[in-house]
């Protein structure tokens, strides 16, 4: 039971460090990351962007069924973990324009949202 507890907090953690580095690491990263998936014929920029905006949807995703599942082991109202989730992808979003070389972006608040719906749906149907 404690080890979804702790499962959720190192991804939190974790999401919350991706999510405030510098425009300039962060770009940098997910360049990186593009170019050693990039393959014949795919242009690494538009992977770049893809991966980007794919990181959004995968950390909040994650993040959703980890604290989902974390509540339901306490016996506690998993929905509670779906509007904490949403509260959070916002105010990290908001929390941009204080990070060099980044900001905020409605956009990107619904992808983090997209992540916590997937997750939603996938511990409703199997947890």
């Amino acid at each position: 039971m404690h080890i979804y507890l702790i499962l959720t907090v190192i991804w939190f953690v974790f999401m919350t460090f991706l999510s405030h580095q510098n425009g300039e690491q962060t770009g940098k990263a997910s360049m990186e990351l593009a170019k050693k998936l990039c393959f014949a014929g795919i242009n690494v920029n538009r992977l770049n962007s893809y991966l980007r905006k794919a990181a959004h949807v995968f950390l909040f995703f994650v993040f959703n069924i980890l604290l989902v599942i974390t509540l339901k082991s306490y016996l506690l109202n998993p929905l509670y973990g779906v509007a904490a989730a949403v509260i959070w992808s916002w105010a990290d979003e908001r929390t941009k324009p204080f990070i060099e070389g980044r900001h905020f972006s409605w956009f990107d608040v619904g992808l983090n949202v997209c992540g916590v719906m997937l997750g939603w749906i996938i511990t409703f149907l199997f947890w």
